[in-house]
């Protein structure tokens, strides 16, 4: 007893070490979860499909409104024009649909068709430049212009910084360094730390009456004649201009903007862009958009432009392969099989060594199979010829002469090796 209380003493002092290093850990955790409070927070993150559409957020959420999205890239896969319940998103980048086709369009908006379609883009500085007639949208009263350079509030310096990020850094190590000019540490400090102004969003009340804000910012404003058989409906603009016209035609209507940068993926969650989506494309029917019809897919390009060299460098193509490549002519077939007797052949070739005086060449390897047959029936080689004699029903001097002497002329010789063959073959 004496020597075991040592060591529960031990025992003792390591389970209380233990419970207070796990009452220590406890405090710790229960500590870190009194002093700190968890944070969520969403950061962007854009699928590789969002790069090659730019309209996925947009035909994901209208999807979700169970509505059949799809994208068109060409006017052979737009013409003909689907059900006039049908919605359709047409980009500013579109080249000339043709006469045929835009009256084609503008009965299918008069037949119930909805088209929201964006004002092509206006090149050019100089004042005739600024405005260009939409061949489609003119059928409908509305042309677009571009505003004047003055209008837009660009900053050079602003656009520099922006193209050229390594100049960032140098340019901050000027603006600190430059202490004592007062007018360049308000320039810097504008450009460093300010966000770049923005044109104001597009107001309108004419579809609900509320108050609707749409952020439609690029270089064109529209300007709405109006036209026969056609009626505005709905207005949106700010101080540059109109950048919404939304007009009736027929049981359609027309809905034209300023371009449609509002519905992409980076866009689409501000103001009211996704209520507006939803007002346009208020139904169960599907939704296309029309995407690039100006340029379609350079194979469908150059079958419709070039088909006639296309289809003759496919024949010459076709007529050189012809001519290149290696043709099996006719079929060989195997000579006819000889048919000439083996049996004449055996009698002629005897008869050959029979008239050279050779009859014994012939006869010498038959005479030797018949004595070794004999042998097999006795070794003595008369009781052999004997029972070789009494077994194929032969006298026996018929056999001896056939083993021994030669034949004189052609008849016995003939005799002489239908004996042997038989001494051969049937003992």
């Amino acid at each position: 007893m004496a020597g075991a209380a040592p060591g529960a003493g031990r025992r003792g002092v390591m389970k209380r070490w233990t419970v207070l290093f796990l009452l220590f850990v406890a405090l710790l955790v229960g500590g870190y979860y009194w002093a700190t409070e968890p944070v969520r927070y969403m950061a962007p993150a854009y699928p590789e499909a969002a790069a090659r559409d730019p309209y996925l957020a947009a035909r994901t959420l209208l999807e979700d409104w169970h509505h059949d999205t799809r994208r068109v890239f060409s006017t052979r896969a737009l013409f003909p024009l689907p059900a006039p319940d049908t919605t359709l998103v047409m980009d500013p980048y579109r080249g000339d649909l043709g006469r045929d086709r835009i009256d084609q369009l503008l009965a299918w908006v008069a037949e119930g068709g909805h088209l929201v379609v964006a004002a092509r883009p206006v090149y050019g500085d100089q004042d005739e430049d600024r405005e260009r007639a939409d061949p489609l949208l003119e059928q409908v009263g509305i042309s677009a212009r571009r505003l004047p350079a003055e209008d837009l509030d660009d900053d050079p310096m602003a656009e520099l910084l922006g193209r050229f990020q390594p100049m960032e850094s140098l340019f901050l190590e000027y603006c600190l360094g430059n202490e004592d000019d007062e007018d360049s540490q308000r320039q810097c400090e504008r450009l460093a730390c300010q966000a770049p102004s923005q044109a104001a969003p597009a107001l309108t009340r004419d579809f609900d009456g509320t108050p609707r804000r749409l952020l439609i910012d690029n270089q064109l404003v529209l300007r709405y004649q109006g036209g026969d058989g056609l009626w505005q409906t709905a207005l949106a603009g700010n101080d540059q201009g109109l950048k919404l016209v939304q007009v009736a035609l027929g049981r359609g209507q027309v809905t034209a903007v300023a371009g449609l940068s509002f519905w992409d993926n980076d866009h689409l969650h501000y103001f009211d862009h996704a209520w507006l989506l939803s007002l346009l494309t208020a139904g169960a029917g599907p939704v296309w958009f029309v995407q690039g019809i100006d340029m379609p897919p350079l194979p469908l390009w150059l079958w419709e432009h070039a088909w006639p060299p296309i289809l003759a460098l496919v024949l010459a193509l076709v007529l050189w392969l012809w001519r290149r490549l290696p043709r099996p002519g006719p079929l060989w077939r195997p000579a006819a099989r000889d048919t000439t007797d083996y049996l004449g052949h055996l009698r002629a070739l005897g008869h050959f060594y029979w008239r050279t005086g050779q009859g014994e060449t012939l006869l010498a390897p038959l005479r030797d199979a018949a004595r070794r047959r004999l042998a097999l029936l006795h070794p003595d080689p008369d009781q052999a010829l004997a029972l070789a004699a009494e077994r194929l029903a032969l006298p026996e001097n018929d056999l001896r002469e056939a083993l021994d002497a030669s034949p004189g002329d052609r008849p016995r010789w003939i005799r002489r090796v239908a004996v042997l063959q038989q001494i051969r073959s049937r003992l």
